[in-house]
């Protein structure tokens, strides 16, 4: 996702990638209490300190500026944060679901998208959020607005959804694939790049009226995608790929990476300037175009 809405992406998701679940164990103390019977087991609480309030799986990150962020997980865990992630408050999204994507039409609108095509919406800053229908009950996994009513959603089996209305109702575009679809990336309302499954990626230059099939040169699951303009983007996915491209996805050019496990999302800020972020931690930063 890209453009001025995706400027701190990459960052925001290094954050998230850097926040651990610590645990506290609190027991009594033997030289103040007396040691429990048998019959009276000991009390031990446990709570969760970082991320506070909870320790459900994060599964995408989105931040509009350096304070204000939204977090979403499993169990339809929606976190915010108004201090850069400094602190985090649960939201109630009113799903059980996992949700995998969020993104912001303004400061005030947010969109998540999760399993079994979950679609919830605020226009509040996060105080109520609606659950909207999707028109799929395929898991939904990433999603980009161009702006507050022009957005597309990508999943399972292929799907790819569009809106030009806020989201309220939901167009359903041929993708021309069954492959799972994971990332997404549009510079603005007709130019688009949708990544998935064995290397796939497909391109649009009509706002999703018709996809292209690219061909990517391999075989591994993309996973993350993001474009600067409308010819320079960069492509990543498992085993540590690494694919770039300088004339909109005609042709693609590996990079290497030293990982060689997944790597999840990438974001670029200009064409010179960009962050992988991916399993086990690893984060990895360019300013070289990606060269390096």
């Amino acid at each position: 996702m890209n453009g001025a809405l995706s400027v701190n992406r990459g960052w925001a998701r290094v954050v998230v990638l850097l926040i651990f679940v610590l645990n506290t164990w609190s027991c009594s103390d033997d030289s103040v209490s007396p040691k429990p019977s048998p019959e009276s087991p000991q009390n031990c609480e446990w709570f969760w300190q970082n991320p506070l309030p909870q320790g459900y799986p994060i599964r995408d990150v989105w931040f509009a500026g350096a304070n204000l962020g939204v977090a979403v997980g499993y169990s339809g865990t929606i976190l915010r944060t108004t201090d850069g992630g400094s602190s985090w408050a649960s939201q109630t999204s009113g799903t059980p679901g996992t949700l995998y994507g969020v993104t912001f039409t303004d400061a005030n609108t947010w969109i998540a998208v999760g399993t079994y095509g979950i679609l919830v919406r605020t226009t509040d800053g996060g105080t109520t959020w609606v659950r909207q229908k999707s028109g799929t009950t395929s898991p939904l996994f990433g999603i980009s607005f161009t702006d507050t009513e022009t957005g597309t959603v990508v999943g399972g089996g292929g799907t790819i959804l569009r809106t030009t209305d806020g989201g309220t109702t939901w167009v359903s575009q041929t993708s021309g694939t069954t492959s799972p679809l994971f990332g997404i990336s549009f510079t603005d309302a007709n130019m688009g790049t949708v990544v998935g499954a064995e290397g796939t990626i497909l391109r649009t230059t009509d706002g999703g009226t018709t996809w292209v099939s690219q061909t990517s040169g391999t075989d591994a699951w993309s996973l993350g995608v993001s474009f600067t303009d409308a010819e320079t983007g960069t492509v990543v996915g498992r085993d540590g790929a690494i694919l770039r491209t300088i004339d909109g996805g005609t042709t693609w050019v590996s990079q290497s990476s030293v990982p060689r496990h997944d790597l999840r999302s990438v974001s670029f800020t200009d064409a010179n300037t960009g962050t992988v972020v991916g399993d086990l931690g690893t984060i990895l930063r360019t300013t070289t175009c990606g060269t390096d």
